[in-house]
């Protein structure tokens, strides 16, 4: 069983336009639909992949590429705002269904966490190895909330914090978990569980 914290490998800038790309394409039906997560066949230089898309998955790659967007030619950043605005005015049309898919995300995510920090404490070590890959949970979260604002239910902020708490409680000061080439994206006063491990 590995010691060290997994890496979690940062595609892209291209495979997160073709990826966005793809998201955008489907957003209005998959708001119409009732499915939380949605599988979606992605071309890119690689060939086709399989891609896992929802509210939190768009909102945290739009995050990320414009985090990035010094990296991208004019081409790519004139196609970023354009897929921006292309979301914002679908998401604008169907708001409640965009606000209701992404309460019922956060929920599945934040349960997700959950189940983690119970687990944690059954197996630190392990618990270390997969710390990276979890938190991708809470980020996703963060870019969801953004968006919800003051629209966001109680008893969502009130799961979160608890979390968080438990998050602040088992994890020590650590240098960011994710792939260096876009610690930028993410500010330490922001984004402070990308800096932190579980305590050994």
């Amino acid at each position: 069983m590995p010691e060290r914290p997994s890496t979690t490998v940062a595609s892209t800038p291209d495979k997160d336009l073709a990826v966005v790309r793809a998201m955008i394409d489907e957003l209005q039906d998959y708001l119409l639909g009732d499915d939380v997560y949605r599988t979606l066949i992605v071309v890119t230089r690689r060939g086709e992949e399989r891609i896992q898309s929802s509210c939190g998955d768009l909102l945290a790659r739009l995050h990320k590429l414009e985090g990035q967007n010094r990296l991208l030619s004019t081409a790519q950043s004139e196609e970023l705002a354009a897929f921006r605005r292309r979301m914002e005015a679908v998401t604008k049309t169907l708001q409640e269904r965009f606000h209701a898919l992404m309460e019922r995300e956060i929920r599945a995510r934040l349960n997700s966490l959950q189940w983690y920090l119970d687990d944690c404490d059954e197996d630190r070590r392990q618990c270390r190895v997969e710390y990276p890959f979890e938190i991708r949970n809470r980020q996703r979260i963060a870019e969801m909330l953004k968006v919800l604002g003051e629209k966001t239910p109680q008893e969502i902020r009130d799961k979160t914090a608890a979390i968080d708490r438990r998050l602040r409680e088992m994890t020590v000061s650590a240098d960011f978990v994710w792939d260096e080439r876009v610690r930028e994206v993410y500010p330490q006063a922001e984004y402070w569980y990308l800096y932190a491990l579980p305590g050994a």
